[in-house]
């Protein structure tokens, strides 16, 4: 009896580990395929109180804050142009 007890237990917990992890799998979505909008920049007005996961910030002068998408699109063009830059000038030698 305890050996059928045993089996039953451990099937079911395999089972129970098959479901969860199943429904981990079906669930979850392709990462190109998340849309989460994120604007490209933030106007933050002196006085204004933000409030964040780390807490409350007050700017004392009117910020600007740069979204990571922008600034690496910002730096990919840097990188581009100055590549571009440097084999123009190879170019004329």
């Amino acid at each position: 009896m305890k050996t059928k007890s045993s089996v039953s237990v451990l099937f079911l917990a395999t089972l129970l580990s098959a479901m969860l992890s199943g429904c981990a799998i079906g669930s979850s979505a392709p990462k190109g395929s998340l849309q989460i909008y994120q604007p490209r920049a933030l106007f933050l007005e002196a006085g204004q109180p933000i409030q964040s996961k780390a807490g409350t910030y007050v700017p004392q002068v009117d910020e600007t804050w740069h979204s990571a998408a922008s600034y690496s699109d910002l730096e990919s063009q840097l990188i581009n142009t100055a590549a571009a830059l440097a084999q123009e000038r190879n170019r004329s030698r």
